[in-house]
């Protein structure tokens, strides 16, 4: 899955939201087209809900793994 700005101007997937969307989920692994556009808002608002299950990691570790000379 990838999280993109949306370069479309349509209406935001979340039920009863009117807003225009501003971030697409793509999804590549399904024969069909499986993307999710959301708001502002919206986003905001699923981000909070996953960060209740999952903590958030840095994708990068922030020190480098071994000694001092590598």
């Amino acid at each position: 899955m990838i999280v993109e700005k949306a370069k479309v101007r349509v209406k935001c997937d979340a039920s009863g939201c009117n807003n225009l969307c501003d971030y697409v989920i793509v999804n590549k692994k399904f024969v069909f087209d499986g993307s999710v556009y959301l708001c502002e808002k919206c986003m905001k608002s699923l981000y909070a809900e996953i960060g209740k299950f999952m903590i958030p990691k840095n994708v990068k570790p922030i020190y480098k793994k071994g000694g001092k000379n590598e």
